[in-house]
């Protein structure tokens, strides 16, 4: 295979901001490598619940916090006052329709929880927790030309 057939195959596969992070990383490798890789990192971005089968990928925000007032974390446990806590949000960008979604409310979580780093993190953090995790679509300011 030449070097412009190459780089034609990669062009069809560079569909998204995905794609082209590993089509960057890897670009000189074996086609069907940076296929399979990109292949991988879709169905690890897959939403199951929220989104449909959509790509989504989140782009978690935490700070440490001193608790000002006593709060319930997504896990039911107590912080209290002047307790060191996790305050959690997320960016959640669905590559598939081109939409933004950031969490209706922070999420509370105590220090040594784990947070979640993926769409299959949330999801499940909902699913075993029985909390919903209320989302809200960012509107995008569009250009007037």
């Amino acid at each position: 295979m030449g070097e412009e057939e190459y780089n034609r195959i990669l062009d069809e596969l560079n569909t998204d901001s995905i794609a082209t992070r590993i089509i960057n990383d890897n670009y000189g490798k074996p086609i069907e490598y940076i296929y399979n890789l990109i292949e991988e990192a879709h169905l690890s971005n897959m939403s199951h619940k929220w989104f449909n089968g959509d790509v989504i990928i989140v782009y978690p925000s935490f700070h440490e916090r001193i608790a000002s007032k006593s709060y319930i974390t997504i896990h039911d446990a107590c912080i209290s006052i002047n307790q060191l806590y996790v305050n959690y949000n997320a960016l959640l960008i669905n590559i598939t329709s081109n939409t933004k979604f950031v969490l209706s409310h922070s999420l509370k979580f105590e220090v040594c929880d784990e947070l979640p780093q993926s769409i299959m993190d949330l999801e499940d953090l909902e699913r075993t927790t029985g909390h919903e995790i209320p989302l809200k679509r960012v509107k995008t300011k569009t250009t007037r030309k």
